[in-house]
């Protein structure tokens, strides 16, 4: 298999004549540089300097010229892809060869534009051509061929030229007699039939000299990687009887069995914290101001707002006088609980039922809304402020330090006890 290799060069007819050429030279003299590693031979017009660079004065005739050529490749690409992946490598060589010509003239960027997505496409057809080689669809290859003679290469120690070489088998060194090969002799003779698919030897003396770049890992790993299935062990079971049936009476319900537990829905619960909440800002504030009051007497002057701010938080309550709500969702007995805490809580701001506020120093306070009865009968009202859902998140690092810091040791919310999962009862029913 011939490999052809295309390599863009310069149309020595088509060139048109030097405008403003500079010949690079080298260090050392006044003589053209020759350190340059070209693929084929320059000619006499191959050295012409600054040709390509950019012409912002070229001719407008002349650029439609070179995209009307360039358009043309294009299109005759897309309507010719069977013949250009076929068995002839020509078509496609010819042109890249009429492209070439072309761009010797551009001198503007749009056709620099056009002449990438020509050789981009002339590119994919180049690939098209390699994947057909690979799957036998085109006569470049003949599978069979390819296996015999690569088992011919292996079995003779091909790539050697040296018959007494160390690295050829004794086995191989008797294939390469001449003497055998006159005679005719069959190789079965010999024996040793495992260098057959010494693929070792392919890779050293045929394939490694070939190639041009390191093997990447991972080739050929499409079939190799296929895993050997376990079979799967059906179980059996005993056929079915109609006389192995039980008959069963249906169960009969009664209305207590329907009632709805409500002693841990989310309505009950939010309410429980609701009526905490009130209780425990009322006797928060009431034991704030007796303190203030004792202060104040034995002092005889008014508290400073520091040295007030100072008992406030000692009760629990921020700055505005609410209750603090890191202190009141925080639960140091479990995470888990802290999280509904805030649930519910966001739960309670969204309906209307509580308020949150932030103080000078920007830490949030939580207050009931008082607004309706001083109470919440139900969690929606027609009648409600404007209302703004407030979303809450925690982890468990931010929980430990926010106990930590506060010293909470108690939760101001009472610790819920969960319930134990239960099965099924005596008659079926999960109690």
């Amino acid at each position: 298999m011939v490999n052809h290799l295309a390599v863009r060069g310069r149309d020595q007819e088509n060139d048109p004549p030097l405008r403003g050429s500079r010949k690079r030279t080298s260090d050392i003299g006044g003589e053209p540089s020759t350190s340059r590693r070209r693929m084929r031979e320059p000619s006499v017009q191959a050295d012409r300097g600054d040709e390509d660079e950019y012409d912002p004065e070229q001719p407008m005739q002349e650029r439609r010229q070179i995209q009307r050529s360039m358009r043309e490749t294009l299109k005759e690409i897309r309507e010719n892809q069977d013949r250009l992946i076929g068995e002839d490598h020509k078509p496609i060589m010819r042109l890249l060869d009429r492209q070439d010509a072309t761009m010797v003239r551009v001198k503007q960027t749009n056709e620099a534009a056009i002449d990438s997505r020509v050789l981009v496409n002339l590119a994919d057809m180049g690939v098209k051509r390699t994947q057909r080689f690979g799957d036998g669809n085109i006569g470049g290859i003949d599978l069979d061929e390819l296996v015999s003679k690569a088992s011919t290469f292996m079995r003779n120690g091909g790539g050697i030229e040296d018959d007494g070489a160390a690295e050829l088998s004794s086995t191989q060194r008797r294939r390469r007699e001449p003497a055998r090969g006159a005679l005719g002799s069959d190789d079965e003779d010999v024996g040793d039939e495992g260098d057959m698919v010494n693929w070792t030897h392919l890779g050293r003396y045929a394939t490694i000299p070939a190639i041009l770049r390191a093997p990447v890992p991972g080739f050929l790993l499409g079939p190799l990687s296929i895993e050997k299935k376990a079979r799967k062990i059906t179980k059996r079971s005993a056929p079915f009887k109609v006389s192995n049936l039980v008959e069963v009476r249906p169960q009969e319900l009664r209305p207590e069995d329907l009632k709805q537990n409500t002693k841990n829905d989310l309505p009950s619960i939010c309410k429980k914290i609701w009526v905490r909440l009130s209780a425990h800002e009322s006797e928060a504030q009431e034991l704030a101001h007796k303190k203030c009051d004792q202060l104040e007497a034995g002092r005889g002057s008014d508290l400073t707002e520091e040295q007030a701010r100072q008992v406030m938080d000692e009760y629990g309550l921020n700055g505005s006088g609410n209750v603090d709500l890191l202190r009141f969702v925080i639960n140091p007995h479990s995470y888990g609980q802290t999280v509904e805490n805030m649930f519910y809580i966001s739960f309670l701001i969204r309906e209307g039922s509580i308020e949150l506020k932030f103080d000078d120093n920007g830490l949030p306070g939580i207050a009931p809304y008082k607004a309706q009865n001083n109470a919440p009968e139900s969690l929606s009202r027609a009648r409600a402020p404007m209302r703004h859902q407030a979303i809450m998140s925690i982890d468990m690092e931010t929980w430990s330090a926010i106990i930590e810091t506060f010293d909470i040791k108690e939760p101001i919310i009472p610790h819920r006890q969960e319930d134990e999962p239960t099965g099924p009862g005596a008659r079926g029913w999960y109690n």
